[in-house]
């Protein structure tokens, strides 16, 4: 029964990588996967080498190298004893995690790692999120107060970045691991509840799976459903510009004749195309509510950590701090 199993995780792994890649990616094409050693990437980087001969794809890998832990020269090096028994040629990036940057250590270190591999020289960067990694995603948006575009979480494809698993459960990626005798390195920060997103993951889905066991299918079924809600609300922001370019600065007369919600809307949908999180809703509204009714007299102007709004001369600008 067990061989049984491990045969249908290992089809079920090989099956969802090979569909990812046959949707994006075509023949001739580089494909680096976001290796840090762990039980998914190093699941996601095994089956994408059985698959890139057939494929006529370009593999390697990419390590990031944070620091943060006393055994990361340890983790970089057992990346590159891995890759070098499979024959695939692997970059460790060295990257600083700003100490002060507001955002807390874990997200700080995400981001950083997230830049170091969209920066990678090849036609697709492969990321081994699972389901349970999107279920973890959504309840820490939906507790943080996001709308629609934070409950959409993690799409399969953005820009370069491919996540291949987001259908299947760590359960299944276990199965795979233990069917090829692969090994893995466990990050001893991932049992420090102190993080939120290890409190989610060790604590609350556990207690939800023990009374919904599809939780985390379910989660990423609606995650789905929420993207196709989000890109159908871009819809909408295209056609409220009308004829101006999605770009700052912007008229504001563009919000003044227009409802609440869908001013709320074109402003969430400018900062998303320009990679900017949208602050808390209590501000937006706030803010948006001052871009309609202001006099000309009055500068509205909103600062936050990573970009400020501002309003001057009739238009809404944008900028990015040095």
């Amino acid at each position: 029964m067990a061989d049984s199993r491990n045969k249908l995780s290992t089809e079920a792994v090989g099956h969802a990588v090979a569909a990812c890649l046959s949707r994006h990616s075509k023949p001739g094409d580089t494909v680096t996967v976001g290796f840090s050693g762990g039980l998914d990437s190093t699941v996601l980087l095994h089956a994408t080498n059985r698959l890139v001969g057939d494929a006529s794809l370009g593999l390697s890998a990419c390590h990031v190298h944070h620091g943060l832990s006393p055994c990361a020269d340890a983790w970089a090096e057992s990346c590159r004893k891995f890759c070098s028994s499979l024959g695939i040629p692997i970059t460790v990036l060295r990257v600083e995690v700003p100490a002060r940057s507001g955002e807390g250590m874990e997200a700080a270190a995400r981001r950083m790692r997230h830049k170091a591999l969209s920066d990678q020289p090849a036609d697709w960067v492969l990321i081994a999120h699972h389901a349970d990694d999107q279920a973890e995603t959504i309840l820490h948006n939906l507790l943080r107060g996001t709308g629609v575009r934070g409950a959409a979480a993690m799409p399969e494809s953005r820009g370069r970045v491919l996540r291949p698993l987001l259908g299947l459960g760590r359960a299944i990626l276990l199965e795979y691991a233990s069917a090829h005798h692969l090994t893995w390195i466990e990050d001893e920060s991932n049992v420090d509840l102190r993080y939120t997103r290890n409190f989610l993951r060790r604590e609350i889905i556990p207690a939800i799976a023990s009374r919904f066991p599809r939780a985390s299918e379910q989660l990423a079924a609606a995650a789905r459903h929420f993207s196709e809600a989000d890109s159908l609300l871009d819809d909408l922001a295209t056609m409220d510009l009308g004829v101006s370019r999605p770009e700052f600065p912007l008229q504001l007369a563009l919000f003044r004749q227009l409802s609440d919600a869908r001013a709320r809307n074109l402003l969430r949908a400018m900062l998303g195309w320009h990679k900017a999180q949208p602050p808390d809703e209590r501000r937006l509204r706030e803010f948006v509510r001052q871009l309609r009714t202001a006099g000309t007299d009055r500068h509205p102007r909103l600062d936050l950590l990573r970009y400020s709004l501002w309003c001057e001369g009739g238009r809404l600008h944008f900028r990015v701090p040095d």
